[in-house]
């Protein structure tokens, strides 16, 4: 009794003297952002007599939100290069942190920064938001590091913003170097992507720009139109898209992230593959899989 007296003013006094500020302390991985909680749930029901599907990629997974669980998973803890699912971050560090009626005057740094294409011109003045959609629907680099530089010159560190959100986000093995993903020592996971996903699924201008198939922005002027076209080649092979990011390059080979609905359920699935030779038909043969494998009744 003695001993529990002692601790129990020692913890009274200790709570009683504690002035820090929070704002002072460093951020931890559960401090930050708490993901909601579904309630408990044993469904959808897996039949276990439907054969997994071969896959060419080095890691995939399939999320399902309403029950917050894996309904397949390979590899999801390791690290890879992600190519341009980068952008998906970019963009939150963009709706978050940037206004999207600013106007960008677009600077040479900004063309041509993959080597290969240019998408935008020099010295367009063109809005922040239409350079958002050129940069998530035909994932335009070059969009990508004119929102950058933009943001560098209002005083905004867009990358340092970046991977502090991963961090907020639980994004243990995640670690960014540029807004478009072209920098492969730039790595994170399935499972850590799943966790950016979730969250990036409260900004609805994002979501409803990545189920666009086809759009059209234009220059402050209205002298410049850029048509755009999704990289997104599954609109119309795979029902239910609400959206999805692609990424390539030769080290990160084939990446694919794509939130499809199930309809009538109240529930969507997250699928996620990386490394992949074949990402358009591993994550068809994802989500097919997990439709006929899986029943939420």
């Amino acid at each position: 009794m003695i001993l529990v007296n002692v601790f129990f003013i020692f913890s009274f006094q200790k709570e009683g003297n504690d002035n820090s500020d929070p704002a002072d302390m460093p951020l931890s991985n559960t401090q930050a952002y708490i993901f909601p909680v579904s309630a408990p749930s044993y469904l959808p029901v897996l039949n276990t007599t439907i054969e997994r599907p071969r896959l060419s990629a080095k890691s995939a997974v399939i999320y399902d939100i309403r029950s917050s669980r894996y309904l397949y998973s390979k590899s999801p803890e390791d690290r890879l290069p992600v190519a341009s699912l980068t952008k998906l971050l970019s963009a939150i560090a963009v709706l978050e942190n940037l206004n999207l009626d600013d106007v960008v005057v677009v600077p040479e740094e900004s063309l041509k920064v993959d080597g290969e294409k240019q998408t935008l011109y020099l010295d367009e003045k063109i809005k922040v938001r239409d350079l958002l959609k050129m940069m998530l629907v035909e994932s335009s680099n070059d969009a990508a590091y004119a929102l950058r530089i933009y943001a560098s010159s209002s005083g905004v560190d867009m990358i340092g913003l970046m991977n502090r959100k991963a961090i907020e986000l639980g994004m243990s093995n995640s670690i960014f170097h540029d807004p478009a993903g072209l920098n492969d020592d730039a790595l994170s996971s399935t499972e850590d992507l799943v966790k950016l996903a979730i969250y990036s699924l409260k900004f609805d201008e994002l979501w409803s720009t990545l189920g666009e198939k086809t759009a059209s922005v234009y220059s402050i002027d209205g002298k410049i139109e850029h048509k755009i076209n999704s990289t997104n080649h599954l609109f119309g092979i795979i029902p239910d898209i609400i959206g999805g990011k692609t990424g390539y390059t030769d080290k990160a080979l084939g990446c694919m992230l794509l939130v499809v609905d199930i309809p009538g359920k109240n529930d969507k699935i997250i699928s996620i593959v990386l490394g992949s030779a074949e990402r358009f038909t591993d994550t068809e043969k994802l989500v097919d899989w997990t439709r006929r494998a899986y029943n939420w009744e």
